[in-house]
């Protein structure tokens, strides 16, 4: 890829996820995906799909993010955003989030279990009771 197209990013910041790759080769964007599924799915979720649908003027769903109450300790990270697989409880008076358990990117039922995921900014306290922002799956 370097010596025939163009690299615009690569390692991008993001747990799970790293590394991703965007470039183009000859006029044509060309994403590159971690090896993991789950690291996969979500780099997917979160830079291949909005930049698809951006291609194509807008059409398509939008990703929904929501603020979510943690309804117990979700591990971040000191230097990624944390992408953590959760739960999105909407039963009582606020969303309140939990872990799906196990968070390894080659774990397959976390994600099949999944409907959300954090996005807990590097560093973020994520501890039971406080709010983050979301995303659905």
């Amino acid at each position: 890829m370097e010596e025939e197209g163009d690299i615009h990013f690569w390692r991008v910041k993001i747990r799970p996820g790293s590394p991703p790759l965007f470039g183009r080769w000859k006029d044509t964007p060309i994403f590159g995906l971690p090896g993991n599924p789950t690291s996969s799915h979500v780099v997917f979720r979160v830079l291949v799909a909005p930049y698809l649908r951006d291609s194509m003027h807008g059409g398509g769903p939008r990703e929904q993010h929501l603020m979510v109450q943690l309804g117990e300790d979700i591990k971040g990270d000191e230097k990624c955003l944390a992408l953590r697989r959760i739960t999105i409880d909407t039963s009582g008076e606020q969303p309140t989030a939990y872990s799906t358990g196990h968070q390894g990117s080659g774990n397959l039922g976390g994600i099949a279990r999944a409907d959300g995921l954090t996005l807990l900014e590097p560093g973020q306290s994520s501890k039971k009771g406080d709010w983050c922002r979301a995303m659905f799956l």
